[in-house]
């Protein structure tokens, strides 16, 4: 067996890469959010990547997009400036498929590029050999999504991780920087670390605001053994968009009584009504308060307060996962702590299978938009006239 060897320069960036590699697994084992996390650094991950490319995308719209809601004009936003937009997401969409929904073609080459990284194995240390082969196919002019789909899947085959971890890519390393190998296998362990540690107080994040959510409506009606509303909680954390049929679907319970609960969390702040779509027959969307800033990023339908000023209320821009920051925490905690992850709750037991169906239908949404965009680039008819109003596109959006 070689032995494994890495230049000195090396042994730092490598060290505190694998051990946020392996923080950010551990901490996803045993945790029912997985799907969550895994869906939002997909969307994530896409974004970063989309930006690598030059193309800048908020994270907030791009769910809102992925999930077919009309997005928010806004008031000084010029025609190309709104295609450069909607191109820029339908982008980062298409940079979700190849981690999400891959077609056969995406399969092909992320496949190639897995193996290119077994090739820079050569006695290197896992990391340090996904950079080299990263690098090498790079030089190559392989593809960028291809490789950075496949680095998550090769830290996996290696046996670095027990899960695919969807936040950790080493895309970032491909922005400009040195360009020689040291130099370009210390730029990926950094951006391995930093998407690493990114990802776990992202699932820090979540597991609190789970808490938080679990622990008010046990309080306000959690004695009646019978009540439902935990098991609603546990699916609107641990699903990235939750509509009232599939959340009856999972509970086992009626359309009505599903709208109640649902109206119930959003009433005490728990959960979130995205969509802000009104009137009978409508399709509303839920989440936990996490996914408050998506409400500013859609056409929904606003009512004015009674003796409130006229006009379109002011947008304020929060960044990612801002509000849900605890500034009694921040300020005590200094810069080299880490977060404390919260204590786990004993979920309550309902129909996984439901959040499979749930992300299946993200996916769905995916493919569609790249079907979108085939038609586009061939020069069809984006709307086949027995296609009906289900592919996303920029009429909606």
């Amino acid at each position: 067996m070689a032995d494994l060897f890495v230049s000195g320069g090396i042994v730092t960036a490598l060290e505190q890469a694998a051990v946020a590699v392996g923080r950010l697994d551990a901490a996803l084992a045993g945790t029912p959010l997985r799907r969550a996390w895994t869906f939002w650094s997909e969307l994530d991950a896409a974004r970063r990547h989309a930006e690598a490319d030059g193309r800048k995308v908020d994270l907030f719209r791009l769910a809102a997009h992925l999930h077919g809601l009309p997005l928010r004009l806004g008031d000084t936003t010029s025609a190309p400036e709104r295609g450069r937009e909607i191109a820029g997401l339908n982008h980062a969409v298409e940079l979700r498929s190849w981690m999400a929904a891959p077609d056969p073609d995406q399969v092909r080459l992320r496949d190639i590029a897995l193996d290119s990284l077994r090739a820079g194995e050569s006695g290197r240390p896992v990391l340090a050999a996904a950079a080299r082969g990263m690098l090498d196919w790079l030089a190559g002019q392989g593809s960028r999504p291809a490789i950075r789909a496949a680095v998550p899947l090769y830290l996996r085959d290696r046996g670095l991780t027990i899960h695919t971890l969807a936040a950790v890519t080493g895309g970032d390393a491909l922005r400009a920087g040195p360009d020689d190998p040291d130099g370009f296998t210390v730029r990926f362990l950094e951006t391995v670390g930093r998407e690493a540690a990114e990802g776990r107080d992202l699932l820090v994040t979540l597991e609190r605001e789970w808490r938080q959510a679990r622990l008010r409506v046990d309080h306000r009606a959690g004695a009646r053994s019978n009540s439902r509303l935990p098991a609603a909680v546990d699916l609107l954390a641990a699903s990235p968009l939750l509509s009232i049929s599939a959340l009856a679907e999972a509970l086992g319970c009626s359309v009505e009584g599903a709208s109640r609960m649902l109206d119930f969390l959003v009433r005490f702040e728990v959960a979130a009504e995205v969509t802000g779509r009104t009137g009978r027959g409508a399709r509303r969307l839920y989440g936990l308060k996490r996914l408050l800033p998506i409400r500013a990023e859609t056409t929904a339908v606003r009512r004015r307060a009674r003796g409130g000023p006229r006009g379109r209320p002011k947008r304020d821009l929060t960044a990612p996962f801002a509000e849900l920051a605890d500034e009694q925490q921040a300020e005590d905690r200094t810069p080299d702590t880490d977060p404390v992850e919260p204590a786990r709750l004993a979920a309550v037991s309902f129909d996984f299978d439901a959040l499979d169906r749930l992300i299946a239908a993200a996916d769905e949404r995916t493919r569609r938009v790249r079907r979108l965009l085939g038609r586009i680039a061939r020069g069809d008819r984006p709307f086949p006239t027995d296609a009906g109003t289900e592919e996303p596109g920029t009429a909606g959006s």
